[in-house]
């Protein structure tokens, strides 16, 4: 029997795929694992973390809906408008987080609306903050 090369095997020019190929990573498409307010609820003794955000029209208060080293999402009970900047404050336990960040996305109606937000210019001890949180959620997860 001859050896094949790859020479042998016929070109698939005009063949196209109907998908892009991504790898899976275990955040799905995101870069960051989420917390949600369930497991942030159970770290930090059942209480809601609640949430000011500040804008140039308006400072808000609302709750943590889920965080990641690379933002949070809000829930509010009014809309505010993506693409603007704020500064986001909460505390983590005892840890205060203050940050600025982009409003990426808002769903909702009525007066039920989650923000979703990048952070931008997060310090180093607050991104390893959020990032300890998530390793203690693990591992308590693992016991």
């Amino acid at each position: 029997m001859e050896k094949k090369n790859w020479a042998d095997i016929p070109s698939l020019a005009g063949l196209e795929m109907d998908w892009e190929y991504e790898p899976d990573t275990p955040h799905g498409k995101r870069a960051y694992a989420r917390l949600d307010e369930r497991e942030l609820a159970r770290l930090f003794d059942g209480q809601r973390i609640l949430v000011k955000v500040a804008s140039a029209d308006a400072t808000l208060t609302g709750s943590l809906h889920n965080i990641c080293e690379g933002g949070v999402a809000i829930k509010l009970d009014r809309r505010i408008s993506e693409n603007q900047a704020v500064k986001v404050g909460f505390f983590l336990g005892t840890e205060k987080i203050i940050a600025g960040a982009v409003v990426k996305h808002v769903q909702g109606q009525d007066s039920s609306y989650t923000a979703g937000m990048k952070f931008v210019g997060l310090g180093r001890a607050e991104r390893q903050l959020i990032s300890g949180i998530y390793a203690a959620k693990v591992f308590r997860h693992a016991l």
